[in-house]
């Protein structure tokens, strides 16, 4: 996956956690191995799914978010210590699923990005999204795509 030039730019996404790289993070190659560096991918998505719809909304409406689908390109090495910061954004939204774009910064460098597909069910099946988290989620659109 080679990222559109947009996705390399941490002011095209609405959504920013930093989060400090650990220790543990390392291989023995002595940068941020690849299991590693999808908890940080895990952080950004979190953080943008309780924004659009936090734990009320998503219990009043019964949704239930699954990953369908996740996609990471590495694109340079990240190391310890020092702080990533995870940018995410909606770079897609469909009827019951959208695609959230996330991307690594470290050092103003990015290291990385993702995209990952997320379905809503109502337990056992799709369900739509409903047209307050659709609002929410439009408020989170990555710019410049």
């Amino acid at each position: 996956m080679k990222p559109q030039p947009h996705r390399l730019d941490p002011a095209s996404y609405p959504l920013k956690v930093t989060v400090p790289s650990r220790f543990r993070d390392l291989d023995t190659l002595g940068h941020i191995n690849n299991v590693a560096i999808g908890s940080f991918y895990e952080e950004g998505r979190a953080a943008l799914n309780r924004t659009a719809f936090p734990p009320e909304f998503r219990r009043e409406h019964g949704m239930r978010m699954l990953i369908a689908d996740v996609h990471i390109a590495y694109l340079a090495e990240a190391h310890y210590p020092g702080d990533i910061e995870v940018c995410a954004g909606i770079g897609h939204m469909g009827r019951t699923s959208y695609r959230i774009d996330l991307a690594l910064f470290q050092n103003g460098a990015c290291v990385g990005v993702c995209e990952t597909v997320l379905v809503n069910t109502d337990g056992e099946n799709p369900a739509p999204i409903p047209e307050e988290g659709r609002a929410a989620l439009e408020a989170l659109a990555v710019r410049g795509g």
